[in-house]
């Protein structure tokens, strides 16, 4: 690079620039640029922060709702806990009342029972009182055949 360039001034002259004053004219191009760079990102950093208002608020939003039907769900199951309670204590009742029932039919059962067995003692008794009779019945007959045979 020369040592001197030409420098265009606002009255159209040009005028040799030197090292420094083409250094100096990059660093302010660049200094314009971050400035200009800096201006668009806090720009854009303001549009974000904007958008993440916007999420935290439906965030909180839902937050509230998630809360308002956790509420609600915990109501409607402490509803159902109530009403199975409820039939718990019915189905205690029907069971304590069918055994109950089970009691006093096994009661008639043994009654039964027992009135069984004393018709069958009876009937084991007439039995045998048949038994004696048909056995003395034979008797008597066979005795009747002898004497009217060997007479």
């Amino acid at each position: 690079m020369p040592e001197t360039q030409a420098k265009e001034t606002a009255s159209r002259v040009i005028v040799p620039m030197t090292k420094e004053d083409l250094i100096y004219l990059q660093l302010k191009d660049f200094k314009d640029e971050f400035r200009d760079s800096r201006k668009e990102l806090n720009q854009r950093m303001d549009r974000l922060e904007a958008r993440q208002d916007k999420l935290d608020e439906k965030i909180d939003k839902l937050d509230a709702k998630i809360d308002s039907v956790r509420k609600d769900l915990s109501a409607r199951m402490d509803k159902q806990d109530e009403k199975f309670d409820k039939l718990d204590a019915k189905i205690d009742s029907v069971r304590k009342d069918l055994s109950a029932r089970m009691d006093k039919q096994d009661e008639k059962i043994d009654k039964l029972a027992d009135k069984i067995d004393a018709l069958a003692g009876k009937i084991d008794s007439a039995m045998n009182h048949g038994q004696i009779i048909t056995i003395s019945a034979i008797g008597i007959a066979v005795g009747v055949l002898y004497a009217v045979f060997f007479k």
